[in-house]
């Protein structure tokens, strides 16, 4: 062994603890790094790759109608149409005993189960609904308890009636239940005729076009609702969705994001750490490096012995971090991707986490040591054996000098010895200093993050006067919804409010939105109070308002670069199209990918364009 490596591995071994927090401290960094980014290139990957393997339609259209087979085959003479599949999804109300109360979920049927076309559904256990048997979505069954041989309870007209669950199903398209995701179930044609919708009817459809964009699915999107309008249905609301990116990207994105920056400050950190232990060595070995020198040492052989110290300390934290960050990032996924309804079974790690961990552990502690290292390698033998290491020269300077001169009038012997040894070495003192800025900044920005969150979800959830929100299935009169109200107890005040599905356009051509399904249309009663969304420019309604006006989201607006003024043409399907005058913009609390741009305008306007 040559001596060299004699001196690395005597002084590794001589100061252990040292060596432990030197590795710890750059394992920290490394493990964030690997467990952060590996987690991210496995979640976007295994979403993006189990949304590949379901077939995705490019538009979930939502009918106001059932129509037939036969005219949701005919939109295929739409040149661009590629495929079409109809479906049936509804609210339904359910139970799991007797004596439980009533919850709200979702029924979905399939024209075949065995034969689907665009976004499959996946038989875990048992078999497909068929003869009256149901099936239940897996992660309504993990979250409820309820597996295959339960029953459930579903309120039929003017009766309730009890069905077996005869198998588990996963569905790629369901929010959590953990999040507040409704329960799913399954049905085939008959049990779905029980529930109002008869056996060859359908309430929605799954598109696909040819050749794919976003900009070419809403061209067809709107053809298809001009065919549908001339047969007198309507389109309540379309979902887009890229076929190669899985819609629950929105979601964590923002996340992921806080995340990554997290573990790169984590890095800097670790790299400071590196730089204050380094300088700390060759500040106590300032002797041994005049020794060195004195005998025939050059300055690159001095460089040597310190970086090779750093790079079995990068080697160690390596080894350390390399497999836990991999491990850390797989369960991570795991977790994540179940929650989004993907098996993700197989180990797996990402490449670009692994390389980037290496960089972590070797090149950068060795880059972050360079200072130190050749700072201590140029002392002359001279200035090694009659210093007191880096920093020996301190008293020399202006700012020296005044240090002392207030240590020696304000402060004791003890005070005054420690305020000049902290100043003794600036730069390992800025060093710390920075390590402390740094992690004191990223803990007050999460902070303040989490702080500013809560903030605004609660002056948001303030300006909402109503406890309840229902969304009801076809068109109700509203007269007959208030009294309904009166007789139910505890309810004060019930507002019925109607809602219709728009297309925004501006001089002919259709607007973007913020989640890009649509918008709609509400209509806000005069003097209403429910609710008043943040308004960003222009203004409310006035309770006596009447006229086509909109309040429109400022995102949208910004997308579009539309402004309080201007006017927008309104296509409500059947119910023909207008002008309207844009007289605000709000802030939206989030753009929700599944959600339609809401759209307020006074009561009376809409019930005038929509003679509803």
């Amino acid at each position: 062994m040559s001596v060299i490596w004699s001196k690395v591995w005597f002084d590794l071994w001589q100061r252990k603890a040292r060596t432990a927090l030197a590795v710890a401290s750059i394992a920290a960094g490394v493990f964030a790094i690997g467990a952060i980014f590996g987690m991210v290139d496995q979640l976007q990957t295994g979403m993006d790759t189990a949304h590949h393997a379901v077939q995705p339609s490019h538009m979930n259209i939502v009918l106001t109608r059932v129509i037939d087979e036969a005219t949701a085959q005919d939109l295929l003479k739409i040149p661009g149409v590629a495929g079409v599949e109809p479906l049936n999804i509804r609210s339904i109300r359910y139970k799991f005993a007797p004596d439980e109360p009533w919850q709200t979920g979702t029924l979905v049927m399939r024209q075949d189960f065995t034969r689907q076309t665009y976004d499959w559904l996946s038989l875990v256990r048992g078999v497909w609904p068929e003869q009256q048997g149901v099936g239940i979505e897996r992660l309504s069954s993990a979250f409820y308890g309820y597996d295959i041989g339960d029953s459930v309870i579903f309120e039929l007209d003017g009766t309730d009636r009890a069905f077996p669950i005869t198998g588990e199903i996963r569905h790629p398209f369901v929010p959590p239940p953990n999040f507040g995701g409704a329960a799913y179930f399954f049905a085939d044609g008959e049990t779905m005729a029980r529930l109002g919708i008869p056996q060859g009817l359908y309430n929605q459809m799954l598109v696909r076009v040819e050749p794919y964009s976003e900009d070419y699915a809403r061209d067809r999107a709107a053809v298809i609702k001009e065919r549908l309008a001339k047969q007198g249905v309507g389109i309540f609301l379309t979902i887009y969705q890229n076929p190669d990116e899985h819609w629950g990207r929105p979601f964590i994105e923002g996340i992921t994001l806080v995340l990554r920056v997290l573990a790169v400050v984590s890095l800097l950190t670790s790299v400071i750490l590196v730089i204050n232990t380094m300088t700390a060595i060759i500040t106590q070995q300032t002797d041994q490096i005049g020794v060195i020198k004195a005998i025939g040492g050059t300055s690159d052989v001095i460089a040597r012995v310190y970086l090779a110290g750093v790079l079995v300390y990068g080697i160690l934290a390596l080894l350390v971090a390399l497999p836990l960050g991999m491990m850390g990032a797989f369960a991570t996924t795991q977790t994540l991707l179940n929650l989004f309804n993907i098996d993700y079974e197989t180990f797996q790690f990402s490449t670009r986490a692994v390389w980037l961990q290496l960089f972590a552990a070797i090149v950068a502690p060795l880059l972050a040591a360079l200072w130190p290292v050749l700072a201590g390698a140029a002392i002359s033998v001279r200035q090694a054996i009659a210093s007191y290491g880096l920093g020996g020269d301190f008293g020399y300077s202006t700012f020296d000098r005044l240090v002392e001169k207030v240590a020696e009038r304000f402060l004791s012997s003890a005070y005054a010895m420690a305020l000049g040894n902290m100043f003794r070495r600036k730069g390992r003192l800025w060093l710390t200093q920075g390590v402390l800025i740094v992690a004191g900044t990223m803990f007050l920005m999460v902070l303040t993050l989490s702080n500013s969150v809560t903030f605004t979800l609660e002056n948001e959830f303030a300006r909402r006067e109503y406890d309840i929100k229902l969304r009801l299935i076809g068109l109700q009169r509203a007269d007959r919804l208030t009294q309904l109200g009166q007789q139910v107890p505890g309810i004060v005040v019930l507002e019925p409010r109607y809602t219709v599905p728009t297309t925004v356009l501006r001089e002919g051509e259709q607007v973007k939105d913020t989640a890009g399904l649509g918008g709609e249309l509400i209509a806000v009663p005069a003097g209403s109070t429910m609710y008043e969304p943040l308004i960003t420019n222009g203004r409310w309604l006035r309770p006596d308002e009447s006229g086509n006006v909109i309040i429109i989201s400022k995102d949208t607006a910004d997308f579009n670069d539309v402004g309080v003024g201007d006017v927008l043409t309104l296509d409500l399907g059947v119910y023909g199209a207008d002008d309207w005058l844009v007289i605000g913009t709000y802030q939206a609390l989030t753009a929700d990918p599944i959600s339609t741009d809401p759209i307020y305008a006074p009561a009376d306007a809409v019930t005038a364009a929509t003679k509803q």
